[in-house]
């Protein structure tokens, strides 16, 4: 029976010779990437054939570093960190995904553990690391700091740099449930609408009808901000999502093309109110270089967050200071949850790729009803 070849990147039997006095020889076979065996030796000065030995040992550790691959055991995470940012900018991530991963490693992963290898980076030191993050920046911005990890170290594994991801043997970010925003009650929504309508500032900023096509149909922020004349069928009574704003460190505020999941993009039918404002607004709203439906006062795109902010600020001094601009799109889910339509029609309108996301975190069973949703349509078909 044949003897079983070493594995790649394994090697024999050490042999040690005193090749002359005060001069020691240790030599091995090592097995490549490309499969070849082939001997390695290295010499020490010394009493005994300790220091050449443990000289072969690191020299095999590092032998295969710059070939086989743009990546090696030996590279920092500094430099491990820039290629999967450029990688994952190559396989299409999201500008706002990218702003996310490349905070963490400007502000945490760099300054902290840049300095080690890939080698060197164990589940021990990883831990330590974003255990120091979770006492110093919180929960969230650990949980980010490992899962960009994780994304490295899964690039590092396909290039060949590392055998195994050691992020998988790191414990869980453990975070404290934070309240989300509930929907509105249904009983409260004409007195709410009145009141956006009658806010001095909303109204100054072109904000109220941006509020009410959320409220209508239940899109995020970001897509109602990228909303274009091109989008809207005024025939059929639809709007489709198309892009989302984001604002994209280095270039400002873009029309991203793509949406938050992969079933973003979708066709709605809107409320008649709705569409009847979209009518007046193609007329009232001053041209832009985008044909935005709701731009800034400039006629720039509006900035998804500012407009978030401006809405916090009002919301406290109208008196409603819990219900968010995502309260708008719980309150939609609610009211087709109480027209009889399922989780998955629900899921389609609203953009969600799991109908599961939409039920155990959009529906509020206990506050639709067929009636409170006829008395929404009228409300909203004026």
């Amino acid at each position: 029976m044949a003897r079983p070849r070493n594995p790649v990147g394994s090697y024999g039997v050490v042999h040690v010779k005193e090749v002359e006095p005060g001069k020691w020889r240790a030599r091995t076979r090592y097995r490549f990437r490309d499969g070849k065996l082939k001997q390695v030796e290295r010499f020490a000065a010394g009493k005994t054939s300790a220091k050449a030995e443990l000289a072969l040992k690191v020299a095999l550790q590092t032998i295969e570093e710059g070939s086989g691959g743009a990546l090696n055991p030996a590279m920092k995470l500094s430099e491990l960190a820039d290629r999967f940012l450029l990688d994952r900018a190559v396989v299409g991530r999201s500008a706002g995904t990218l702003e996310t991963y490349e905070y963490a490693v400007r502000v945490n992963i760099k300054p902290s553990i840049g300095g080690l290898t890939i080698r060197e980076s164990t589940p021990e030191f990883l831990q330590a690391f974003l255990t120091g993050v979770h006492k110093s920046r919180g929960p969230g911005a650990a949980k980010n700091c490992r899962s960009v990890l994780s994304g490295m170290f899964g690039y590092a594994v396909r290039n060949g740099a590392s055998d195994r991801n050691p992020v998988r043997e790191l414990e869980r970010i453990q975070q404290k449930a934070v309240k989300g925003s509930s929907a509105i009650p249904l009983e409260e929504l004409p007195a709410l609408r009145a009141a956006i309508a009658a806010d001095p500032v909303l109204v100054e900023r072109d904000t109220v009808d941006l509020l009410e096509f959320m409220i209508g149909t239940g899109w995020r922020i970001s897509e109602a901000c990228g909303l274009v004349e091109s989008d809207v069928d005024y025939v059929t009574g639809t709007v489709t999502m198309t892009a989302i704003a984001v604002r994209v460190r280095g270039e400002g505020m873009v029309r991203q093309e793509y949406g938050k999941t992969d079933s973003s993009r979708r066709t709605n039918s809107v409320p008649a109110s709705v569409l009847s404002m979209l009518k007046r607004r193609r007329g009232n709203v001053a041209p832009n270089d985008l044909g935005l439906v709701f731009p800034s006062l400039l006629g720039n795109l509006r900035d998804p967050s500012n407009t978030e902010r401006e809405w916090r600020e009002r919301r406290v001094e109208l008196g409603y200071p819990g219900v968010t601009s995502h309260s708008f799109r719980k309150t939609v889910a609610t009211v087709l949850d109480g027209a009889g339509l399922s989780a998955r029609d629900i899921a389609d309108y609203l953009g969600h790729k799991n109908p599961s996301m939409t039920q155990d975190v959009y529906m509020a069973r206990n506050s639709g009803s067929k009636k409170a949703a006829q008395s929404l349509e009228s409300l909203l078909n004026g």
